[in-house]
């Protein structure tokens, strides 16, 4: 019985050094992660709006994919990127388009599409993309160089700025146009222009 109670008696500091310990890490945590100023997120913003933590943004996996489309300035006076997350599908292509056709989701972009323009379709032959859009994109022409000249260029810098698009051919309801409104050639394909992306940059 001598020994039994000598035994328990040395137990007893070791029980209150384990609490102490146990009540330790639990102020620790709560300081941590539950009081107001503990633990901060260090998530930061980049300058495509996603949150960078050094990791893999935040909305970005293996079904989506990341792209840039182009729309005006609000002065229509060149283009301007804006960075997009898509789903991925089996023609990125067109989801693209469709993406592009929707307009800008920041207030300082705008469209330079005419209204109600659509996307009939689009499909590759011979190394050349063909997009194939309604009537609307020729008969609501402002008939300004400038507007012709931005929603041609949208389209184009958009797709190309995809891996392995390098030309553009713009069609109006299937045919083939030599031009919108008279002032840009369409009759050939088209390739990459950075000027307009360059001049407000």
């Amino acid at each position: 019985m001598k020994r039994r109670k000598k035994r328990l008696a040395f137990l007893h500091p070791i029980l209150y050094i384990l609490i102490g310990m146990a009540v330790f890490f639990a102020i620790v945590y709560a300081g941590e992660y539950l009081i107001p100023g503990g633990k901060k997120n260090n998530e930061t913003p980049d300058d495509t709006g996603f949150l960078s933590t050094g990791q893999t943004p935040l909305g970005i996996n293996d079904s989506t994919v990341e792209v840039v489309l182009y729309f005006t300035d609000e002065e229509f006076t060149g283009l301007v990127a804006e960075k997009r997350l898509i789903k991925k599908s089996n023609n990125l292509l067109e989801s693209v388009l469709q993406e592009l056709l929707r307009g800008p989701q920041l207030s300082s972009h705008y469209s330079p599409f005419p209204e109600s323009t659509r996307l009939n379709g689009v499909f590759t032959e011979s190394g050349v993309v063909y997009v194939d859009l309604s009537h609307e994109m020729k008969d609501k022409q402002s008939g300004g160089t400038t507007q012709e000249l931005l929603s041609i260029f949208s389209i184009v810098d958009t797709l190309t700025s995809l891996p392995d698009v390098k030309r553009i051919k713009i069609l109006i309801d299937g045919k083939e146009e030599t031009t919108l409104c008279g002032h840009i050639d369409i009759s050939e394909p088209l390739e990459r222009d950075e000027k307009l992306i360059a001049e407000i940059q």
